[in-house]
């Protein structure tokens, strides 16, 4: 008989390793705590509007990307078009200077050029930008994605790594140059409006400028495009990709503990007092959640003590979403637009210093014909929500209030436009929590710095057999090509033990993406 896997957590992570271990052929069966499949990739719908809570592009859209082989084998992008945009975002500026990021880094350079007429030294750093992108490119498509092999021992690994640095010495200038922080990376440049345009580009404390060549790449190279239909239409594809292949999944199943016997993940009891046995135990689910409550923290290594108590996540965001009876054109407003005013904006109580628009009037199948879903996203700190947990009033009351400054705001910016809204809807980190149980709302997990960005996190404990954990908490800026990821490897990981040869394979083509 196949061995049985039982997955926690029917989120992108789960259902790829869900997918990859029907393919192989063992029983699979997931345990989702929500009402739908997708967990963090998530949209939903109000009068005939789909407000996305997840996706501002997708790396791995185009053909040939590596990435692309693995939504292909999860039936992610059958039969969907992908919009390539030539604007990424447009940025604006405290006192209303407006730069815009365009897709092409060529065209990207020229335009801040010409905008901003920086001095000779940031125009010579702005060339390596765009040969830096360019370069990033050829290496990523070089090493095909792969991780590095593990390093030799002794003189053997010293002239494996030599071989190694002298195969990617014309990067080195490269990594140098983006070595440190956003922040840092812009400080670089001696215009002011330069200084700001790339701290906004990526405007999250510490980030790796690296990131900023990661992004740089996949929208110069039309590998991170929009799949139409969001987020949900991406979780609601492979949620079928994986029932079509004969998984099991439950849903409203909240697991409350990992079944363990003599040192080994025999099952799971859910919160109803249920009991599913399984040969093995993979949690896809909030990292804390799992080693903390359902193994009780009874096996935390140094190494996750370490993780728990030391790595910054990412501050959640507050969502406002509006259903438009107009139309937005991409012309008008794009896809994303970033906004730091020259003073914070007051949204609910709190001061939002950095305000995000966007725009999803390109795809027909979020909007009625003629009309527009537009959403306002803003950070906000999860101290200030954890206290209305318990207090109904409380947090009806304040959404009320982020809801009605928030349209203020966007009258600003578009006049007349409240007359306009004919479906609003307010998602908090605590709506982030209710419905994934991620910590503290953070819709990613880890933030990743400049010194954490490579950190490998334990995916198994070696005192607990037959388990092992995947996804966005462990790993930083795990985001969803790399859960998806990590669901492939953890299945090719248990071929590997079986001494079975790991498959893999693409699902008949569809001419939709219609519902689960």
């Amino acid at each position: 008989m196949a061995r049985k896997i039982a997955i926690i957590g029917g989120g992108i992570a789960g259902l790829s390793a869900g997918c990859y271990g029907r393919m192989n052929g063992y029983q699979t069966e997931i345990f989702e705590m929500h009402t739908v499949a997708g967990g963090v990739c998530t949209g939903w719908t109000r009068k005939g509007f789909t407000f996305d809570g997840c996706l501002h592009f997708l790396v791995g859209t185009s053909p040939g990307n590596r990435m692309r082989r693995i939504w292909d084998e999860l039936g992610a992008l059958d039969g969907t078009r992908i919009h390539d945009h030539e604007v990424f975002c447009d940025i604006v500026l405290p006192g209303g200077r407006k730069l815009t990021q365009y897709s092409d880094v060529d065209r990207l350079v020229a335009h801040l050029k010409e905008a901003v007429a920086p001095p000779a030294r940031d125009r010579k750093r702005l060339d390596h930008l765009a040969s830096d992108v360019k370069l990033w490119s050829g290496l990523n498509g070089r090493m095909g994605g792969a991780r590095p092999p593990a390093q030799k021992p002794g003189i053997r690994g010293l002239l494996s790594r030599m071989r190694g640095m002298w195969k990617i010495r014309r990067y080195l200038p490269m990594f140098r140059r983006h070595g440190g922080s956003i922040q840092q990376y812009a400080a670089g440049y001696r215009h002011p409006d330069l200084r700001a345009f790339f701290e906004l580009a990526l405007p999250i404390d510490g980030m790796p400028a690296m990131s900023l060549l990661m992004l740089a790449s996949v929208q110069n190279d039309k590998a991170g495009g929009w799949p139409e239909g969001g987020s949900l239409g991406l979780a609601r594809a492979i949620w079928r990709r994986y029932t079509d292949l004969g998984g099991v999944i439950h849903f409203s199943a909240k697991v409350q503990e990992i079944v363990v016997r003599d040192g080994k993940a025999v099952g799971v009891r859910l919160s109803d007092g249920t009991v599913h046995d399984a040969d093995e135990v993979i949690s896809a689910a909030d990292g804390r959640a799992t080693l903390f409550g359902m193994l009780s923290g009874r096996y935390m290594t140094p190494g996750l003590q370490e993780v728990y108590s030391t790595l910054p996540l990412y501050e959640p965001f507050v969502q406002v979403s509006y259903g438009l009876n107009r139309l937005i054109p991409i012309s008008e407003l794009p896809r994303l637009r970033t906004i730091r005013p020259s003073a914070p904006v007051e949204i609910g109580g709190e001061k939002a210093g950095l305000l995000m628009l966007n725009n999803y009037s390109f795809d027909p199948t979020m909007a009625p014909a003629g009309k527009t879903v537009l959403s306002v996203l803003y950070q906000s700190p999860w101290a200030g929500w954890e206290k209305l947990q318990e207090d109904k009033a409380a947090y009806a009351a304040r959404k009320a209030r982020v809801l009605s400054d928030t349209t203020t705001w966007l009258e600003t910016l578009f006049p007349g436009i409240a007359a306009d809204i004919e479906a609003t809807d307010v998602a908090t980190p605590l709506t982030t929590v209710h419905f994934t149980g991620n910590h503290k709302g953070s819709y990613e997990g880890w933030r990743p710095t400049v010194a954490t960005m490579r950190m490998k996190i334990e995916k198994r404990i070696p005192t607990l057999a037959h388990f092992a954990m995947i996804g966005q908490w462990t790993r930083p800026a795990a985001g969803l090509p790399t859960v998806a990821e990590d669901g492939r490897l953890i299945i090719q990981e248990l071929c590997a033990q079986d001494g079975k040869a790991f498959v893999s394979g693409t699902p008949p083509a569809r001419k939709d993406r219609g519902a689960a």
